[in-house]
């Protein structure tokens, strides 16, 4: 009886994510995961939402590196310029970030205080330069104890903009199941 209950349970929430319109959620400085959060998007027909703050950030890359340092060694929450209206209509949420120091940058934490995403699914994707994840997956269910994490992909910085990055986001999106 409880594995019936336990399938019924999987069979609705995939038919309700079926049902219900993705959202790909990021942030972005360079480009380059705004990049891959279009195409994702593209690909599956979703809303696109850009994370953005009141504080802008350093346009120098060494700049910017002394900031996001600074403001991970504080656990700073930046204050978002950009909120969602109403993100109850979303079953699944595609959320992507650069890989700043080994973490997410500190706005997508502030995304996270600000939504909560109980019983979405989250779909993460990354762009680095070699780092992939590092440890932003647990970082995400921390903050997301009630939400369903899938794996994620991550896309190297120097080949966002291959065809080769075409190929990872369709299969990735394909082997989740819900498209």
């Amino acid at each position: 009886m409880k594995k019936l209950l336990a399938i019924t349970f999987m069979a609705t929430a995939i038919l309700m994510q079926l049902l219900s319109e993705p959202l790909v959620v990021y942030f972005s400085r360079s480009g380059n995961t705004e990049s891959v959060a279009e195409r994702i998007a593209e690909s599956v027909n979703a809303d696109i939402f850009r994370i953005e703050t009141v504080q802008e950030y350093p346009a120098d890359y060494d700049e910017l590196l002394d900031y996001a340092r600074n403001e991970q060694r504080s656990n700073a929450r930046p204050e978002l310029s950009s909120h969602i209206d109403d993100i109850t209509g979303y079953d699944v949420i595609f959320l992507g970030y650069p890989n700043w120091w080994g973490d997410m940058p500190m706005p997508l934490y502030s995304f996270l205080d600000e939504y909560d995403l109980s019983g979405k699914t989250i779909m993460p994707f990354v762009t680095s330069g070699g780092s992939g994840f590092s440890r932003t997956i647990r970082s995400i269910e921390n903050a997301e104890p009630d939400a369903v994490v899938l794996d994620g992909l991550s896309i190297r910085d120097r080949r966002v903009h291959d065809s080769s990055t075409d190929r990872a986001i369709d299969e990735w999106i394909d082997g989740s199941g819900l498209f």
